[in-house]
């Protein structure tokens, strides 16, 4: 077990780039960022010196006071890199924008200036042709003191993996998924920490992921503390119920998906919803799905999100979805987002010159 995780790692390990930014105090930065010839002087507004640069995974360092290792003090995005393309990737800057200002982290860089340097880091990495690439990019509070007051952290940390990622086997998208539910751990609610920031905190999701893992499922359904059905561990979840005649008209699909008081707003699940109305069907953001109405003949329901796209579920807690396969309508939006991802329009070119990065941030 430990050995295939060892490969694992070492693989993914050869196959990533570390864009890396801090403020820069001698002997506090991580070295690396020391060496003369391996980083370049950022320009920015701080009073301290910011040192930056594109490096291997071994040679990049996060300070042991860093408040995002610490604390969780900070905020991420997850991005694709398919069919050539990052796609999204203007959606998913700007969500971190938003993230990091709702967190108080004074962002150091422009959103030019940084959405550049990542898609630098993107390119040093050498995707293959056709090759399926993740963006992690996140923003800490920085380093400071051994308590959690963020007036005493210097400046913001900023860094970037891009690497790959595989969540799920390629089969699952034919055959579909099984969901447990966690029943004992609950998704905090925007009165403890809003669901739209999206932060480094995971525990949450994590502790829910740990209550099922004995069920062997590949996600989790997390609910309220009412026990509304909130979202899975890593995903928003919509559940589909069609009605007779939904092939001749498709307002007879009705979509449903929890509110955005319970759930991130996901930038998939928003490329879902624009994509399920442009096919005529019928949504609903609802604060009161329980986990039973996921289960039961002539139903479908989907994940989504950056990492998996579009999953189908085909059954909860052992019950079966519909049929207890993938449905009509499922399979629609999988093509419809697949479609997506290899369309132009959605996305910007790993190999874009500044020209063209440019347009596309200003479009």
């Amino acid at each position: 077990m430990q050995d295939g995780v060892i490969r694992e790692l070492k693989s993914l390990a050869e196959k990533s780039r570390v864009f890396l930014s801090m403020p820069w105090v001698e002997g506090l930065t991580p070295a690396i960022l020391g060496e003369e010839g391996r980083y370049e002087v950022a320009s920015t507004r701080e009073v301290v010196e910011r040192r930056h640069g594109v490096f291997r995974m071994n040679e990049a360092a996060l300070s042991p006071l860093d408040h995002g290792g610490l604390y969780g003090d900070a905020c991420f995005e997850g991005v694709l890199v398919n069919n050539d393309q990052i796609f999204l990737y203007k959606e998913h800057i700007d969500r971190w924008w938003e993230s990091a200002s709702k967190l108080g982290i004074e962002v150091p860089y422009t959103k030019m200036d940084l959405a550049y340097w990542i898609l630098k880091t993107v390119q040093a990495v050498g995707f293959a042709p056709g090759e399926r690439g993740y963006l992690r990019p996140v923003m800490t509070r920085g380093f400071g003191n051994l308590g959690i007051n963020p007036a005493k952290c210097l400046a913001p940390t900023v860094y970037c993996i891009v690497s790959t990622i595989q969540l799920y086997p390629p089969e699952a998208y034919e055959k579909g998924i099984e969901l447990s539910v966690a029943r004992h751990v609950r998704r905090a609610g925007r009165e403890f920490v809003d669901p739209n920031v999206k932060s480094n905190n995971y525990l949450n999701n994590i502790s829910g992921l740990m209550e099922t893992r004995e069920r062997g499922t590949l996600e989790t359904m997390m609910l309220t503390l009412q026990g509304f059905v909130a979202e899975a561990t890593a995903d928003n979840i919509f559940l589909i119920r069609k009605e007779d005649g939904w092939e001749a008209d498709p307002s007879r699909v009705h979509i449903f998906t929890p509110v955005k008081e319970y759930c991130l707003v996901g930038i998939t699940r928003n490329q879902i919803i624009h994509n399920a109305r442009a096919n005529g069907y019928t949504l609903h953001e609802v604060p009161d799905l329980l986990p039973l109405d996921f289960v039961g003949p002539e139903k479908e329901v989907f994940l989504t999100g950056t990492g998996c796209g579009l999953m189908p579920i085909v059954a909860v807690e052992g019950i079966p979805v519909g049929a207890g396969e993938p449905g009509a309508v499922t399979r629609i939006l999988l093509q419809s987002i697949r479609d997506d991802m290899a369309n132009p329009e959605y996305g910007l070119s790993v190999n874009a010159t500044r020209e063209q990065f440019d347009r596309y941030m200003t479009r």
